[in-house]
This record gives structure tokens, sequence and C-alpha cells, in this order.
């Protein structure tokens, strides 16, 4: 990266590796909860992008009177929608922390350089989704 052009391509991999960074805690965090039986309508919203509460009560059944609901994760992992993957999904998140990295160190020639250029643009379009899907949660918490 050199002159201009590199100082914004050096910010977008940095932009694409906070947001990633954030929504592995966010999402590391929902799983958690789940794991350990204390998984609330937050923590099942992010996960599997079903945004109403009366939906989450008709996949997993009442919450306790704590609001807390009892499900394993294969539950959860069977009820994930699309918008929950865009949401927070980790492998999407950890290969976008990659190809980040990965061109702020790196700036190949030729075939190379078209596919890391094709994957960078796809991590920045699924970060930038990822935050447009999440912020369908205002309001709604």
């Amino acid at each position: 990266m050199s002159g201009s052009d590199g100082f914004g391509l050096a910010a977008a991999a940095l932009a694409i590796l906070l947001s990633a960074i954030v929504r592995i805690i966010r999402t590391g965090d929902a799983w958690r909860a789940v794991e350990e039986g204390r998984a609330g309508v937050e923590h099942l919203r992010d996960l599997t992008g079903v945004l109403e509460p009366r939906a989450l009560q008709d996949i997993f059944g009442p919450p306790t009177l704590e609001g807390i609901y009892p499900v394993a994760p294969e539950q959860v992992r069977r009820a994930r929608r699309p918008l929950g993957r865009l949401m927070g999904d980790p492998y999407l998140d950890s290969a976008s922390v990659a190809v980040a990295a990965l061109s702020l160190i790196w700036s190949p020639d030729g075939p190379l350089r078209i596919f890391l250029t094709t994957a960078f643009l796809l991590a920045a379009g699924y970060q930038a989704t990822g935050w447009a899907a999440t912020s369908l949660l205002i309001g709604r918490r």
C-alpha cells in the first residue's frame, strides 16, 4: 500500500478488524450465555435473528420467571436464520479478521491480488451488512 490509496485501504482494513473483533466478542458472549443456561431474549435475538419475543417463545417455549430460556446450543443452531448469521457468525467474522490483517501486511501481485481484493471486499460487505442487520434491534431491547 502506498500513498493516499494505501491510507484508505489501511483505514478500511482497520475498520474491518475492529468490527469483526467486536462482533466476535458479542457473539461469543451470547453463545456462552446459552451454554451456561442464562440465555435471555437479547442473546437469542442476536444468535437466531428472530426479533420478536413471541416468535422466540414459539420456537423455544416460554422463558422462566427470570426471563431465561432453557435452551441447548443445538436448538439455537437449528433456529438460526440468515439474519442471525449476518448479526454475527464466528467463522465469517474470523475470516474477516484474517483477510483484513493479511491486507495490512501483504500486497501481492497478479491473480493473488485479485483474490485478496475480492476477499477484502466480501469481508467489508459482510461487516457492513452485519451492522445494518444488528441495527434492526435498536428500540427492540
